[in-house]
């Protein structure tokens, strides 16, 4: 009987990592996509960059560390966009605190889930997007 109990608890503690693992992919996704919109804006000015330059820029970024580090506040950007960021700064560092490679984002809640965020490169005719992945 008491095994039942401990595999039930053992399940609900994954599946509930899991849901928190989907949350963090969904506020990933949502700063990401609040940066592209930001980027195609030219400063103050009613002027737009191209989708093509913005996904350039993107791509150039090696890693989906280096990619993530878009969203996160930057108080020296001469953007004030950039200065507050996409992300919020207790999320940034907890990704941070967790990640050790530059292409598996981690946080506490998707290692317990055995899962990682990558950001893929940005293909032609799609938009970017926030892959979980399992271990």
């Amino acid at each position: 009987m008491s095994s039942i109990v401990v595999a039930a608890i053992s399940n609900a503690s994954r599946d509930a990592h899991r849901v928190l693992a989907r949350q963090q992919q969904a506020s990933v996704q949502s700063a990401l996509t609040a940066w592209v919109m930001a980027q195609m804006r030219v400063g103050s000015t009613a002027q737009f960059r191209s989708l093509e330059s913005v996904r350039t820029t993107y791509n150039a970024l090696p890693t989906s560390l280096s990619r993530f580090n878009l969203l996160i506040p930057n108080a020296s950007s001469p953007d004030p966009s950039l200065r507050a960021g996409f992300l919020d700064q207790t999320t940034a560092d907890h990704f941070a605190d967790y990640t050790t490679n530059a292409n598996q984002l981690q946080t506490a809640a998707l290692d317990n889930a055995q899962q990682y965020l990558t950001l893929p490169d940005w293909q032609t005719g799609d938009f970017p997007h926030v892959d979980l992945v399992n271990e």
